[in-house]
């Protein structure tokens, strides 16, 4: 009886710990993908704010060349942060990083306006998104490490995809805000500042997530990794190089996808006249439409693997993405503009929620958050951070307002070939069920 109360005690002591593990990888993930997004639901204002140009056009290009401008130094973050967190611990990491997160926040929601102090204005905001992106380039090595390396063998799709789910919360949480100050405020008055609210708000969860993450015990897997004799980092680069390069490959979709819903709110705004109410409303729905169907899909590949989701998720997305444009442009209404970013948001999730375990999976534990880190920055740097200003250009220049949906439609072509070399051992009694190879 002791020895049963023995186990039970320890069983316990387990669930406790790998959901702390949980949370403290999400808070930080909740955080940067709801800076991102605030940026780009306020972009208008941003640009009108920091921006001088001869047109609202100029000076929204502007503010997503300088929103781009902090992914070119994501990669740079995710060798340094990364091989910090290899070396240091997942824990110490994702601490670092969440202060730096949330000091790049601060700079939006406190910088005087370009009426103000001219030339400084545009250039702090800058130096804002550089650290911001730094450290984004380091949370999301060391927050999908932290999540499969404290979920049982049998559950690691599930537990990664709470990378993912986290992702959609902070797009939720970024949408409600946007519904309060808009029902709160005239749009006058968000013109004037009261955007700015919302990186204040943004900021309420940094030190929640600080006391979470210095609360958390480090992983079971970097303990045991630590007993092997260190590496240095290049030579870990070149053995592992065809591997980065295909997790970009499989970033590509999940990416793009991504932005592409961050950018619904301009969308909606400027190219199918909607009000800044019904993109707020937009949102929210993709927000719960991901948290929802994310830890489905994880919990899914647990089961059936991770290939047969992602292929179903990429390839569909490839048919549907432009009559879903074609069908808003020609339907604009809030319920039709609803129904494109939920149906969106489901395809994104059937990838999304299993590609962090693919990542995660592919590197050993030593070069773990440094790989994946890498993997992911590039992907973004590359396709992510210049969605926005890539799709208001070739909206700008072509002036076919669809040209988004043959934009997202062949991002997932892209990403459906390196999906078809995922080899995923199925069966839950597998030794390593959630491990990912390519052939």
């Amino acid at each position: 009886m002791a020895s049963e109360n023995t186990v039970l005690r320890r069983s316990d002591a387990v669930v406790a710990s790998s959901r702390r593990a949980v949370a403290a990888a999400s808070v930080g993930n909740i955080l940067e993908i709801y800076d991102f997004i605030a940026y780009g639901i306020f972009a208008v204002p941003i640009s009108r704010t920091f921006f001088p140009a001869s047109s609202d056009f100029a000076a929204l290009i502007l503010t997503f060349i300088t929103f781009a401008v902090g992914f070119l130094v994501r990669p740079a973050g995710a060798l340094v942060l990364g091989r910090y967190a290899d070396r240091a611990g997942r824990k110490k990491a994702l601490s670092l990083t969440l202060l730096l997160m949330a000091a790049g926040t601060v700079v939006p929601a406190v910088c005087p306006s370009y009426a103000s102090i001219g030339v400084a204005a545009p250039l702090l905001i800058v130096l804002g998104r550089l650290v911001q992106g730094f450290s984004a380039g380091g949370e999301i090595g060391g927050t999908v490490a932290m999540l499969i390396e404290n979920a049982p063998q049998s559950r690691k799709g599930l537990f990664g995809s709470f990378q993912q789910m986290s992702q959609g919360g902070g797009t939720l949480i970024a949408g409600l805000v946007g519904l309060a100050l808009t029902s709160c405020f005239t749009q006058a008055q968000i013109f004037g500042g009261a955007w700015r609210l919302a990186f204040a708000f943004g900021l309420l969860i940094a030190p929640v997530g600080w006391y979470i993450r210095r609360s958390v015990a480090e992983t079971p897997d970097f303990e045991h990794a630590q007993r092997a004799p260190r590496r240095a980092l290049w030579p870990q680069l070149v053995e592992y190089k065809g591997r980065v390069l295909t997790g970009v490959a499989i970033m590509v979709f999940w990416t793009i996808a991504t932005y592409v819903s961050n950018y619904f709110t301009t969308y909606a705004v400027r190219e199918v006249h909607l009000s800044l109410f019904d993109s707020y409303i937009g949102q929210v729905s993709y927000g719960i439409a991901m948290m929802t169907m994310c830890p489905i899909v994880g919990a899914l590949s647990d089961r059936i693997g991770t290939r047969a989701p992602m292929l179903f998720g990429a390839a569909l997305t490839a048919v549907v993405a432009y009559p879903l444009f074609l069908l808003l442009a020609h339907y604009p209404s809030l319920a039709t503009l609803v129904a494109v970013q939920v149906a969106i948001a489901f395809l994104l999730a059937c990838y999304a929620a299993c590609a962090s375990t693919v990542l995660g999976s592919v590197f050993p534990t030593g070069f773990r958050a440094t790989g994946v880190g890498l993997a992911y920055a590039i992907g973004v740097t590359v396709f992510g951070g210049f969605t926005p200003v890539a799709v208001t250009a070739l909206i700008g220049f072509t002036g076919d307002r669809l040209v988004i949906g043959y934009y997202l439609a062949a991002a997932a072509l892209i990403s459906c070939v390196p999906v078809l070399f995922i080899s995923h051992r199925e069966g839950k009694a597998a030794p390593e069920a959630a491990a990912v190879q390519f052939e």
